[in-house]
């Protein structure tokens, strides 16, 4: 429709049309040749479609296996393997993998991890729903696929967390006593005094034990660009004493810790924790109760915050005081009910009356 652009004397009316999502103007002396001149345009351009943006229409397997390229080169092997596992779970419910990625519906992924809930957990599930979207919105970047993630409509499912098992001290001695050979005592020790995760004691290599100043080099990637990150750590006299032992013993080959038989490190090792702590008698924990173990001890002979941040390698202090946390507030409110047993508390209940002193005494 024509308007008047009253600040032009010659060409005051101005017609204007849109083709393809672009305006068109065009200035004329009167309403009527603006009109005309739009009526001729559109007739001009009226076989014209205006074409919408073009998304990229990929298959479900070109997107999940151009993900999982990029996955392997970027993570940790167990990284690969879950986010593996969350496309192969998707597929096997029944979704059809060549069938395009505009087409997956948001029902159609609750359903499937509704199911993922009851036969694994909701745990489960919603780890793997966080795993394909992040895969989605990586095929956003790169593939350019539709910006609305269906997976981030679908709700997550129900979970039952428990709290992470931290062992007391007692605990640990009584699976350290448990275990037979040799180099599990050593790896026990050095877990216990250095608070490595797990998977930082696995990749131990000969050269990054300093035996002249007492010290181990650590290696971890904990960055979501999986940077690998080095840090030395100062370890006792009886942890180095172990490990002066065991390299007396096998100290010929490249990491410190191997599985029995072979030259090579170890990977996961979960069952291993289960069988000593089943076989002490004590509740379960794995490597990270130790660790956790490490750092309440730590905190208990009142070493710094900072001091422990540094030992446990965490990048923020807020991480260590998450740690440290629960252990001081059980403290304090243990420490608060001690020695009630033979304690009277004089003190009026909530619906009672005080009692008032008078000058009468009862007859």
């Amino acid at each position: 429709m024509p308007y008047k652009d009253k600040s032009s004397t010659k060409t005051p009316w101005v017609g204007q049309i849109k083709i393809n999502g672009r305006k068109i103007k065009h200035r004329c002396q009167t309403r009527k040749e603006a009109l005309e001149w739009e009526a001729r345009e559109k007739a001009r351009n009226h076989n014209q479609v205006e074409e919408p943006a073009q998304i990229r229409t990929v298959s479900l397997l070109e997107w999940a296996t151009a993900y999982l390229d990029f996955c392997e080169k970027k993570f940790v092997a167990k990284t690969y393997q879950e986010k593996k596992l969350a496309f192969r779970s998707l597929f096997a419910s029944g979704v059809n993998p060549d069938g395009p990625v505009d087409g997956l519906q948001p029902l159609t992924i609750l359903k499937h991890f509704q199911i993922e809930a009851k036969k694994r957990s909701g745990n489960a599930s919603n780890k793997d729903r966080k795993n394909l979207s992040a895969a989605w919105s990586w095929g956003c970047n790169y593939l350019n696929m539709p910006h609305e993630n269906p997976f981030q409509r679908t709700s997550k499912q129900g979970e039952i967390r428990h709290d992470r098992r931290i062992p007391v001290l007692a605990e640990f001695w009584k699976v350290y006593e448990t275990a037979t050979a040799p180099q599990d005592k050593r790896m026990l020790l050095c877990y216990l005094y250095s608070g490595a995760r797990r998977a930082e004691l696995f990749q131990l290599r000969w050269q990054d034990v300093d035996f002249i100043n007492g010290r181990i080099r650590l290696s971890w990637k904990k960055n979501r660009l999986g940077t690998l990150k080095t840090a030395w750590l100062s370890m006792t006299d009886e942890a180095m004493e172990a490990l002066r032992d065991l390299y007396r013993e096998t100290g010929k080959g490249k990491w410190v810790f191997v599985e029995p038989g072979t030259a090579h490190p170890y990977q996961y090792r979960l069952q291993w924790m289960r069988r000593l702590c089943d076989r002490a008698g004590v509740d379960r924990f794995g490597f990270h109760g130790i660790r956790h173990l490490c750092a309440s001890i730590l905190a208990g002979k009142g070493v710094p915050l900072v001091d422990i941040q540094q030992h446990l390698r965490h990048d923020h202090l807020s991480t260590t005081e998450r740690y440290i946390h629960k252990i001081k507030e059980t403290r304090s409110v243990v420490n608060a009910l001690a020695g009630l047993k033979g304690t009277i508390i004089q003190q009026e209940g909530p619906h009672e009356a005080p009692k008032t002193k008078t000058g009468c005494q009862p007859k």
